[in-house]
């Protein structure tokens, strides 16, 4: 292989490679972009003019028997996932897929399973990972700063206006709603933080009538060092956006924020303030660069997780997000669907799962969930 990494973008939306990927990959040094795949040509067309040099393809097959490209960066909606990584794993390209990493254990064991036998390299894009505001986070936990950490909330809130358009985000097809796809995010963060997960207790809802999966769930994870972690996620309340994070040990807190902006299309830090004591507190902000340039080049997420998935294709070393991470995150998000249905404790690992079309369809019906055997 060269000494750089010929990738592939499948999927070149504006809700995703373009403002995920665009604005640093100017920046890439063990990769580069030769291929894009999108079935809209508008969607191509801007795309294109980053990547100039890189083929474009409307269908996906043609893309993989003709796309001059090692791996590929599935940006594509969920229930695309789990098919597309088999297809890219089957024409031996490596894999990055976006989280949620799919609608179920099954699905996501499918993609490892095929990876793995064409020995190809799977990592999932927690792209949090890679933020310096939760290395920083991570950090301050593993060096002892905040105590033995005992409780972590998490919060994602925000109003989706009445004519907002959430497109395949609120459809049935995927299985799963708000929680699945910014659950992702919290759930992975706080296995980071804290370990597996034991149990699930959750609640899911969905309040606003035009939606076909949950826009409202809250849950409460047990892991394995006993530490607790409680997430919520809604875009039912009339309140501006938030990103909430309270990480408490017995030495100190962190709490980090951000909003009213979503995250992960700007390149501004995390407000983060450390206390000890109640009444001492200190800003522990990792400030960005006085250049945006410099400090894309030296902090973005996207950008140092794409070099993180060349950098384990080309040294043959396994990425810093595998394909059991992204697992372990949608087996919480499932045992959380399972959790609401039967209103009980749901312990790890799952074993059965409700169907969760059904699921989605009948939501809030009495009555246990429907058994499809061993996950």
């Amino acid at each position: 292989m060269d000494t750089r990494v010929k990738l592939g973008i499948v999927g070149c939306g504006p809700k995703g490679a373009q403002v995920m990927y665009a604005p640093i990959l100017r920046f890439l040094e063990k990769g580069a972009v030769t291929a894009l795949m999108d079935p809209d040509p508008s969607a191509l067309d801007t795309m294109r003019a980053v990547c100039p040099g890189a083929a474009t393809y409307t269908s996906y097959d043609q893309f993989l028997q003709q796309a001059d490209i090692d791996a590929v960066i599935i940006a594509t909606p969920v229930h695309l996932h789990s098919s597309q990584a088999q297809q890219a794993a089957a024409a031996h390209k490596h894999v990055l897929c976006e989280k949620p990493m799919a609608r179920t254990t099954a699905e996501c064991d499918a993609m490892i399973t095929a990876c793995r036998d064409a020995n190809v390299t799977l990592m999932l894009a927690f792209m949090k990972r890679f933020d310096k505001s939760f290395r920083l986070a991570k950090q301050l936990i593993d060096s002892g700063e905040l105590g033995k950490v005992f409780q972590v909330r998490c919060e994602f809130a925000w109003h989706i206006p009445d004519e907002g358009d959430e497109g395949w985000r609120a459809k049935r097809v995927t299985w799963g709603g708000m929680f699945q796809d910014h659950g992702s995010h919290t759930i992975d963060l706080c296995r980071w933080w804290l370990g597996d997960v034991d149990t699930v207790y959750a609640d899911v809802q969905i309040i606003r009538p035009e939606r076909e999966v949950e826009d409202m769930a809250a849950a409460i994870l047990r892991h394995s060092g006993g530490a607790v972690s409680i997430h919520q996620v809604t875009g039912a309340t009339h309140k501006p956006l938030r990103e909430y994070y309270l990480i408490d040990g017995d030495k100190g807190s962190l709490e980090m924020q951000y909003g009213p902006a979503w995250s992960y299309t700007a390149a501004a830090p995390f407000q983060m303030t450390l206390y000890q004591g109640g009444n001492r507190s200190r800003d522990v902000t990792p400030y960005n660069l006085p250049n945006l340039d410099d400090e894309l080049h030296a902090h973005s997420h996207y950008l140092l997780e794409i070099e993180a998935f060349c950098e384990s294709i080309l040294t043959r070393t396994p990425p810093p997000s595998a394909g059991l991470d992204g697992r372990k995150a949608i087996e919480a998000i499932n045992a959380a669907y399972l959790s609401s249905w039967r209103r009980e404790t749901i312990h790890l690992p799952l074993t059965e799962t409700p169907d969760l079309n059904d699921y989605f369809l009948n939501l809030f019906l009495s009555g246990p969930p429907k058994k499809h055997g061993d996950f």
